[in-house]
C-alpha cells in the first residue's frame, strides 16, 4: 500500500478519531437522557412494569412512552455503530501506548499534559509517541478513513 505524506495521513485519523468521539458522544448523551427520564417519572411514581400490563395513571403514559422511545433510540444507534465502536477501541487501547496517546487527546478530549500524567511521560514525549500513533492508526483503520476525509489526495 502506497502510503500518504504524514499531513494527510494526520487528516485522516483526526476525521476518523472525530467520527469516534461523536458516536461515543451521542450513545452516552442518548443514555443520559433515559436515566434522566426514568429517574424523574419514578418519582412521579411511574412504574415501567405496570406500564407495561397497562396500569398507569392518566398524567403518565407520555413520559414512558418517551422514555420507551429514548431506550429504542439508544438500542438503535448502538446496533449501528457498536462493531465500529468496538474495533475504534481495540485499534487504541492502552497496550498500544502510541494509538492510546491519540485515544486519549481525541476522543477523550484530554489535553496532552492530562494525557501525558495519565500515561506517565512528559507532554513532549506523549505527542511525540502520538505522531506515531498517526503512522500506526493510519496503517489499521477502516479504509473508507483513509479515502473519504480526503478523496483526491494522491498516494506519494
Amino acid at each position: 500500500m502506497a502510503a500518504h505524506d504524514y499531513e494527510t495521513m494526520k487528516i485522516c485519523v483526526d476525521a476518523y478519531l472525530r467520527y469516534v468521539r461523536g458516536i461515543d458522544s451521542t450513545l452516552a448523551e442518548i443514555a443520559e437522557d433515559v436515566a434522566r427520564l426514568e429517574a424523574r417519572l419514578e418519582l412521579m411514581g411511574a412504574s415501567f412494569e405496570a406500564a407495561a400490563a397497562g396500569g398507569v395513571r392518566d398524567a403518565l403514559p407520555d413520559g414512558i412512552a418517551k422514555a420507551a422511545e429514548l431506550r429504542d433510540e439508544w438500542a438503535g444507534a448502538m446496533a449501528r455503530h457498536a462493531d465500529e465502536l468496538s474495533e475504534a477501541k481495540l485499534l487504541c487501547r492502552p497496550v498500544h501506548e502510541r494509538r492510546h496517546a491519540l485515544w486519549l487527546h481525541s476522543v477523550e478530549r484530554l489535553s496532552w499534559d492530562e494525557t501525558a500524567r495519565r500515561m506517565g511521560y512528559s507532554s513532549a514525549q506523549t505527542r511525540r509517541l502520538a505522531e506515531i500513533g498517526v503512522r500506526e492508526l493510519y496503517a489499521l483503520m477502516p479504509e473508507r478513513w483513509r479515502r473519504e476525509p480526503i478523496p483526491n489526495a494522491a498516494p506519494r
